[in-house]
C-alpha cells in the first residue's frame, strides 16, 4: 500500500510529456533566410514602408488570430502597390506571426494570397530598414508606389517681368516767363531768372534816357 503513489507520478509525468510534445512541435521554426536577390525572387511584393497603425482579428477558424498593419508605402522594387497597403502576420509568433512597430520603417519581403492580401511571417527576410543596409545595395533606388509620376527638372527659367522705371520724383517742369523751372532744386532756378529780369530792366532804364535826348 505504501508504493501505490510512484505508479500515479509515473503516469502523471508521462501524461505531461504526451501533452508537451504536440506543443513544442508547434513552435515556430525558420531557417536562415535567404541572400537579397534570392529574397526578392520568391517575394510576392518587395517594398519599404512606414508602420502607421496595428488591429487584431482574433477570431480566426483556421489557427491563431491574425495581426493587420495599415502601412505607408515609400517605395517599392516588386509588386504595384498603392501609397497605402496592408499587411496580415499570425498573432502568435509560435506561429511564425511578425511583430512590426508603430513608427518604424521596415523594409518588407511579402507574399500575396489568392484575394490579393498582403501577408509576411517570421520566415521572410523582411527587416528594420536601419538595418538593411545590404538590402537596399541590391535592390536600388526603387520607384514610387501607385505609379506615381516623378517630377523632371526643367531647364526652361521662369518669365522675366522688366522692373518699372525709377519714380525721380516731383512733378514735370513748370516754364514760367520764358525760363524753365524744375522743381528741384526750386531756389537756384529762381535766382537765374530773377537775375535774368534784373537785367532786362536795367537795360531798358538805360534806354530810355538816350530816346528823350533824340
Amino acid at each position: 500500500m505504501t508504493r501505490q503513489p510512484l505508479p500515479r507520478l509515473a503516469v502523471g509525468l508521462l501524461a505531461l510529456t504526451v501533452w508537451a510534445l504536440p506543443h513544442a512541435a508547434r513552435a515556430c521554426s525558420c531557417l536562415q533566410p535567404p541572400a537579397p536577390a534570392v529574397a526578392m525572387e520568391r517575394a510576392d511584393a518587395v517594398f519599404e514602408a512606414r508602420v502607421e497603425n496595428v488591429s487584431a482579428d482574433l477570431a480566426s477558424s483556421s489557427g491563431p488570430g491574425l495581426v493587420r498593419y495599415d502601412l505607408e508605402v515609400l517605395r517599392q522594387w516588386k509588386g504595384e502597390l498603392k501609397a497605402a497597403v496592408q499587411l496580415s502576420s499570425r498573432a502568435s509568433s509560435a506561429a511564425c506571426g511578425r511583430s512590426l512597430t508603430i513608427g518604424k520603417v521596415y523594409v518588407i519581403y511579402a507574399s500575396k494570397q489568392d484575394d490579393g492580401q498582403l501577408t509576411d511571417n517570421l520566415c521572410s527576410r523582411t527587416r528594420l530598414a536601419s538595418s538593411a543596409d545590404e538590402d537596399l545595395a541590391v535592390l536600388g533606388p526603387g520607384s514610387a508606389p501607385g505609379n506615381r509620376p516623378v517630377a523632371e527638372p526643367t531647364s526652361r527659367e521662369p518669365p522675366r517681368i522688366a522692373p518699372p522705371p525709377p519714380d525721380l520724383g516731383g512733378p514735370a517742369p513748370i516754364s514760367r516767363s520764358g525760363c524753365a523751372v524744375a522743381s528741384e532744386p526750386v531756389s537756384l532756378a529762381r535766382l537765374v531768372c530773377l537775375v535774368c529780369l534784373v537785367c532786362l530792366v536795367g537795360r531798358a532804364r538805360r534806354s530810355l534816357p538816350l530816346r528823350r535826348r533824340a
